[in-house]
C-alpha cells in the first residue's frame, strides 16, 4: 500500500478555497430564495420558478466543482454556505437556528 501525502500548502488552497465558493454560493443562494419569497408574495410565479431552477442549478454546480477539487474543498465550502446563510438571516431579520 502507497500512501502518498499532499503538501500542506496545497490543502490549506482547498480549505480557503473552498469555503470562499461556499460563503458565495451561499450567499447568492439565500439571497435568491429572499427575492423568491418576494416574487412569489407579488404574484410572479413564473420568475420564482426560473429563479428557483437557476438557484439550485448554481448551487448544485458549485457543490460539484468543490467536490471534484477535494472532501477539505466540499467540507469548507458546505461551512462557506452555512456561514453565508447565518449571516444572511441575521440581516435580514429571521431566527438563525
Amino acid at each position: 500500500m502507497t500512501l502518498t501525502t499532499t503538501p500542506l500548502s496545497t490543502l490549506a488552497l482547498q480549505v480557503c478555497g473552498g469555503g470562499l465558493a461556499g460563503a458565495i454560493a451561499g450567499y447568492l443562494y439565500f439571497t435568491g430564495l429572499w427575492w423568491n419569497v418576494l416574487l412569489i408574495d407579488r404574484g410572479a410565479t413564473g420568475r420564482a420558478a426560473l429563479l428557483l431552477v437557476a438557484r439550485v442549478a448554481a448551487l448544485a454546480l458549485t457543490l460539484f466543482v468543490l467536490v471534484r477539487i477535494g472532501a477539505l474543498a466540499l467540507l469548507a465550502g458546505a461551512a462557506g454556505l452555512l456561514a453565508a446563510r447565518r449571516v444572511l438571516m441575521r440581516r435580514l431579520g429571521g431566527d438563525p437556528s
